[in-house]
């Protein structure tokens, strides 16, 4: 069989090993592989909520967009090529199947067209419909929260729904292990789609018909114009099963065939290929997968395009036009990219009654691309920085681009300009290249740099960190917004560096980011350095680092107020390392923990008298120095998210020693 059927078993395993390969990192490469990168149900989600939003989901992008349309057009023209050939989920399916015949264990057989078939088939529809709608809703891909091939790629770890992923995972392992393809023919939304599209002349009248209404002024949800379409296609697979508008079938000559039933028991899904009708074999479970073909002994089942006498058979021809389309949609991919999101506001406004209220002529409007937004990385960071850009006067709208991690900003000239625009969006931002010891170094020297292309935030940490593994003494770097940017570099006063030297370091084409575990992470930038300034001037070493020192400050007025004349404490642990980022952003979920606790009434991350980061919790009775040690210490805290979202999850912050108490002051 392996060897009469070879193609589909070399893209079959072929996959599986690069995917094996990649999530493991055994194939090296510049970025963390991603699971979904060439998934074709992601892309057709994608493509699905661009059209009735305007936007992509969270993470998609235009290559997952050409994935799902080169599926459709496999379908459409051949047959499902993808499921066949490509999919791992349908490949270790069948690897189950294989493993059961081979231990001799009978499976639950489920005949097609049979009432349980029917009921089955059901389901993959209402997850269609589930899937697609939870999707478009909220702009983030819902199949995440239960795909059983993402939840096993990243090792439960991803962005998952723990529960729906063991059942989805579990259903797949043991219910295909008993039914034969159980996964792909009852549960399966991708397998739905394109069991579907199989019928796309039907699937093309209902489009049509939802466009002309549109274009007519009906007003039908789009959740209507799926409803509809998970209702069509079940129905067609169900009571029609025999699509009759593909380009290639598997073609049967009854003049040969000896009704042996080898095909019938080699096929993935037991279709009734013997009493095949018109010399093809019209199933709408056919994915052209070459296992009937390769177990005739007769030659009386061939891939051809006609009947049988006229039929010029290629064996290959699927294998062949599946690597085929896939290479065509990774190429079309690669050569576009759809926004992430697409919106205009102030332009005009619509009354009640349909009358249009034009504000602005359109015709006056100019656009400016910006680039190097690395805080612009999916659709949530996207609709925030198309708020920030509702503020501004004169904007009209935005289109973001987050692979490429840019903007198209449209304007009006009149009322605002390019360079007030990225004032805008521009964030001043600092960076902590390193502490230096207050008590050896009592000031620091301060040198301004000025460059262009740098107007993302993260553009400074990326700068800061080549500085700090050139080994020079340099301490810290600020942004200031003009044009050109303004940095500031604060160093140690005997460091004297050259104008070149910032040069060769500003204008690195690839910097070099240590990654934390080990390795390197490589970054393509494209920064411009235009000038250092003349002279320097001088700050102290304690201004310095408290002005680089990131603080936290939550107290809660209604327990001060309930604290009222008794004594209150200051719990103090001090810790070199709480002055690292990752420190400040799990603050929050400490005060929440904490909180819940009567007798706590503030946390704060500050510096000491002494210039060093410390955690202080300010307490009163009932609360003690030994019970909030023993809360600081849980190993899950208690988080409420929501009034009604409330977890148990582990500590965010680790803490290893004991700190001091005194008495507060005030201060």
């Amino acid at each position: 069989m392996i060897r009469n059927n070879w193609p589909k078993y070399l893209l079959q395993w072929g996959v599986l090993a690069a995917l094996v390969l990649f999530l493991t990192g055994l194939i090296p490469s510049k970025e963390a592989a991603d699971p979904e990168a060439y998934c074709p149900l992601g892309g057709l989600q994608a493509l699905a909520t661009y059209l009735a939003q305007g936007s992509l989901p969270c993470s998609m992008s235009s290559l997952q967009v050409m994935m799902g349309i080169a599926l459709v057009a496999a379908v459409v023209l051949f047959s499902k090529l993808f499921c066949a050939y490509i999919c791992p989920v349908g490949t270790v399916q069948d690897l189950l199947g294989k493993a059961r015949r081979a231990l001799k264990i009978k499976g639950i057989k489920v005949r097609n067209g049979s009432v349980l078939d029917k009921v089955l088939r059901i389901v993959k529809y209402a997850l269609v419909f589930w899937i697609f709608y939870m999707t478009v809703q909220a702009s983030e891909l819902f199949c995440k929260n239960l795909d059983p091939y993402y939840a096993v790629a990243t090792g439960f770890k991803g962005e998952i729904t723990l529960w729906m992923s063991i059942v989805t995972v579990s259903l797949v392992v043991l219910g295909s292990f008993l039914i034969d393809m159980f996964w792909c023919r009852y549960l399966c939304p991708l397998g739905a789609i394109s069991n579907s599209l199989k019928f796309w002349v039907w699937i093309g009248v209902l489009f049509g018909a939802y466009y002309v209404a549109d274009v007519l002024g009906a007003d039908i949800p789009w959740a209507v114009l799926l409803g509809a379409f998970c209702i069509l296609g079940y129905i067609l697979e169900v009571f029609h099963a025999k699509p009759k508008m593909q380009v290639l079938y598997v073609m049967k000559d009854n003049a040969v065939c000896n009704n042996c039933g080898l095909c019938e028991k080699k096929c993935p899904y037991h279709i009734d290929i013997r009493s095949a009708q018109n010399g093809r074999v019209e199933s709408v479970d056919c994915t052209l997968c070459g296992e009937c073909t390769a177990a005739c002994t007769t030659g009386a089942l061939k891939i051809g395009v006609c009947r049988k006498k006229q039929a010029k058979c290629w064996k290959y021809v699927p294998a062949v036009l599946t690597v085929v389309l896939v290479a065509f949609g990774m190429w079309a991919g690669g050569k576009f990219e759809l926004p992430t999101i697409d919106m205009k506001w102030g332009i005009e406004t619509v009354a009640e009654d349909g009358t249009v209220t034009q504000l602005v002529d359109p015709s006056t409007l100019q656009t400016v691309t910006i680039e190097g937004l690395r805080s612009v990385k999916c659709y949530g960071s996207s609709m925030t920085f198309k708020a920030k850009l509702e503020k501004v006067p004169g904007v009209h709208g935005v289109k973001t681009y987050v692979n490429r991690h840019s903007a198209d900003i449209l304007y009006d000239p009149a009322k605002t300009s390019e360079e007030k625009i990225q004032e805008a969006i521009y964030q001043p931002t600092k960076f902590r290249v390193a502490t230096p010891d207050h008590k050896a170094v009592d000031s620091l020297k301060v040198v301004t740099i000025r460059t262009e292309k740098m107007y993302d935030k993260m553009d400074i940490n990326y700068l800061g960190m080549q500085m700090r593994l050139s080994g020079k003494k340099i301490y810290g770097l600020e942004s200031e917004f003009a044009c050109p940017l303004i940095i500031r570099v604060f160093m140690d006063p005997s460091e004297d560096l050259s104008e070149e030297w910032f040069e060769d370091i500003v204008e690195m084409d690839v910097l070099q980011m240590p990654v934390h575990g080990g390795g390197v992470n490589e970054i393509e930038v494209d920064y411009e350095f235009v000038e250092l300034e003349d002279g320097f001037r001088m700050v102290s070493t304690a201004d310095f680092i408290k002005g680089m020192f990131s603080a936290f400050n939550v107290q809660w007025k209604s327990r001060i107020e309930a604290a009222g004349d008794k004594q209150q404490y200051i719990y103090e642990i001090v810790d070199s390392n709480y002055e690292k980022p990752i420190i400040l952003r799990n603050m929050p979920y400490l005060s929440n923990h904490l909180s819940k606790h009567e007798g706590v009434i503030g946390v704060y991350l500050t510096l000491n008298d002494g210039l060093q980061p410390c955690i202080r919790i300010r307490f009163a009775d009932p609360m003690t120095e030994a019970r909030l040690w023993e809360l600081m210490t849980m190993e899950t805290w208690t988080i409420t998210y929501k009034a009604d979202d409330v977890r148990e999850e582990g500590a965010k912050i680790s803490f290893k020693t004991p700190g001091t108490v005194y008495t507060y002051t005030g201060k």
